[in-house]
């Protein structure tokens, strides 16, 4: 989603306990994690993609020289690394920007392993992870983030999520894209010690580099990676803005080169800092899509929407003078919006995932989730012009001049978002019927994005269930409080009840989605940070869910936390 107001931004228009704090200790160590590590892994650690035998683990070597780097790395079953079950050396060196990314393989399955870096004297901090699970399983653990923007505050969401690792551990922390932006600095900085380094749009290796560099200086990331495994995938933002298959909405070709180029040195500088396993044979970087199972509880499948088989998005606003017409909104949805070609899976990855759904459903697994970029539920436009105030509309035309023709279109109910899946309606309808072909109506999907939060159905066109959809607001930005301020809590209100889809809509704060799934049920906890802008913050539950099987589908039901209206809404009352 992109750092200014965009579509998506406006379209919004329409409790649990307590938690000061500043400084994290470390999940691991118990020790206090205020400022990020130092020395040689100045950069902490990390580990990700867990089989049941193997996980990734990854650190870097802050080198100034251009020589190898020799590291030497070790996984115990215990925090005091006494009891060794894996051990190993690895080169890395200035074409590796010296990352250093191994697989620590031969562990037993659904373990929690502690591991940490030697070069030299120097020993990097811990890291905790675990391999998946294997056979009976009875509970799973996830925090759900996305949207990390440096410039827009700190990351007190992933602090959040380290600290409650403390006494309830996760077994993965799930990012759904935009774990870093692309953007230069902003014309007024937020916070004058989150400037983006380097203080431009990145466009090459080298700057991807930088930028990575950048975020995993953050304390509150180093916490929240060395506390769990990382199950990634990107969004836009890895890349640029608003990207596609060929090209991006901030990438200009006159001015900044070759957009595969620039695609291919964003995935190099990916595939180095983040710790995920490399493509496999007959793969190209872009095919992120892979499969995790957990035990015979939990199947995820994470897709890739975005550099595979993505058709160019739809600018809505471009096509105002058509649809205005008589009979020209019906037009521009047949002609425009539900052509053929508006790809968003592409063959191969649609088969991958079915086959991977199809197999967890035959192993009896119960839950079928997705680890998915863009808001998949069906959300259109109301009539948003009786509810913008001039006033409104003057701030947010600074960093949106085509509001208003956006709200000229609003009444003609166009797609919420259009860079989402309501943009790609013909794919949509073409996975749905092949789900329930297979007789897969239970899918959960987890979705970021948005900056906000989400509860919704997912229907076919024609009415058919096939699951339901978790949307996380975002890490740190901006929601549209930025923009609307008291007024945002009305205006989800108002596309709540417009959406027969929508069952719970909060654009209010950041935060992350505390998910635990048993084999009868599923808990969601949707987690608010009160402020960004300040490294104390307070944590909030927000709303809670049970999601259960039933009807050979799942539903959600148990709401606690929501306002009266939010409650008549849930239950489809008003």
């Amino acid at each position: 989603m992109n750092s200014k107001l965009t579509r998506r931004g406006l379209i919004g228009l329409s409790a649990g306990a307590g938690l000061a704090a500043c400084a994290n200790p470390n999940p691991v160590t118990g020790k206090s994690s205020s400022a990020s590590s130092t020395g040689s892994f100045r950069h902490g650690v990390a580990s990700g993609d867990p089989f049941d035998t193997s996980v990734v683990l990854w650190t870097r070597v802050s080198s100034e020289d251009d020589g190898n780097a020799d590291v030497s790395w070790e996984v115990s079953t215990d925090p005091d690394l006494e009891n060794m079950a894996a051990s190993g050396k690895a080169t890395t060196n200035k074409s590796l920007d010296y990352c250093v990314k191994v697989i620590a393989e031969n562990l037993d399955p659904g373990q929690t392993y502690f591991y940490r870096f030697r070069i030299g004297s120097a020993v990097s901090p811990i890291g905790r992870t675990r391999t998946l699970p294997r056979g009976d399983t009875s509970e799973i653990r996830f925090a759900v983030v996305s949207c990390a923007n440096w410039q827009h505050g700190y990351f007190n969401t992933y602090d959040a999520i380290a600290k409650r690792a403390e006494s309830q551990p996760y077994d993965a922390l799930i990012h759904l894209g935009d774990y870093y932006y692309e953007y230069g600095p902003l014309p007024t900085p937020r916070l004058p010690d989150r400037i983006h380094d380097p203080a431009k749009e990145i466009i090459t290796l080298d700057d991807y580099r930088r930028r990575h560099a950048q975020y995993r200086t953050d304390a509150a990331l180093q916490s929240a990676t060395a506390a769990m495994p990382l199950i990634a995938v990107w969004d836009d933002h890895e890349t640029s803005n608003d990207s596609w298959k060929t090209g991006a909405q901030n990438h200009q070709p006159k001015t900044e080169g070759d957009w595969n180029e620039r695609r291919q040195a964003a995935l190099r500088a990916y595939y180095e800092w983040i710790p995920v396993r490399e493509p496999k044979a007959g793969r190209v970087r872009s095919d992120i899509y892979r499969n995790f199972r957990f035990g015979d509880l939990v199947n995820l499948t994470c897709v890739e929407t975005r550099l595979t088989a993505r058709a160019e998005p739809i600018i809505i606003e471009s096509y105002v003078d058509d649809i205005v017409q008589d009979g020209g909104a019906d037009r521009f949805r047949e002609s425009v919006l539900y052509a053929a070609d508006r790809e968003m899976f592409g063959g191969d990855q649609q088969n991958f995932i079915l086959n991977s759904l199809r197999q967890s459903q035959s192993d009896n697994v119960p839950w079928r989730l997705l680890a998915n970029q863009v808001i998949m539920g069906r959300l259109l436009t109301p009539d948003f012009t009786p509810y913008i105030s001039e006033e409104a509309l003057e701030k947010i035309e600074v960093d949106w001049p085509e509001v208003r023709d956006f709200l000229t279109l609003s009444k003609y109910n166009m797609p919420v978002y259009p860079d989402s899946w309501d943009g790609y309606p013909v794919a949509r309808e073409s996975f749905y019927a092949a789900l329930d072909t297979a007789g897969i109506n239970d899918m959960l999907v987890l979705t970021g994005d948005a900056h906000e939060f989400w509860l919704n159905e997912l229907t076919s066109e024609a009415g058919k269930k096939v699951g339901m959809e978790l949307v996380t607001s975002s890490v740190s930005s901006e929601t549209l409080t930025a923009y609307l301020g008291d007024a945002t809590a009305d205006h989800n209100l108002l596309l709540t009840k417009e959406n027969p889809d929508a069952r719970y809509y909060n654009a209010l704060q950041n935060g992350f989605i505390d998910l635990t799934l048993k084999t009868n049920s599923a808990v969601v906890r949707m987690m608010t940070i009160d402020t960004v802008l300040s490294r104390e913050y307070t944590l909030s539950q927000a709303a809670q869910f049970t999601i259960r099987k039933s009807g050979g589908t799942i539903k959600a039901s148990s709401p606690k936390g929501l306002s009266i209206a939010q409650r008549a809404l849930f239950h489809g009352i008003g």
